[in-house]
């Protein structure tokens, strides 16, 4: 299951490689603002949780995840989900029952 990095998961994942906020930013498709919320402390106004798919796209940039792990990873959060898994045949978007 998705874990929210926390603010200080991030600003170490950034220093590890070499990362600005605005690279962070650019990386995931934000403004360098919404950069900055999920940076910040969380008992700072405005602080905010990174969503997954932007850890996401930022951990597959770097190299620091494949495709197939996110793959998978989504494949079993919906089958706990309830639905239909990533890699199983049916109807699009409808869960097999």
């Amino acid at each position: 299951m998705y874990t929210t990095p926390s603010p200080e998961d991030l600003r170490v994942f950034m220093a590890e490689n070499n990362l600005t906020g605005a690279d962070i930013a650019a990386l995931a498709g934000v403004k360098p603002r919404t950069a900055r919320c999920w940076i910040q402390p969380c008992n700072q106004s405005g602080a905010r949780a990174i969503p997954w798919a932007a850890w996401a796209m930022i951990q597959l940039l770097t190299n620091k995840k494949s495709k197939d792990d996110f793959l998978h990873l989504i494949n079993s959060c919906k089958k706990e989900a309830g639905g239909r898994g990533l890699f199983e045949k049916g109807i699009v978007g409808r869960p097999q029952r």
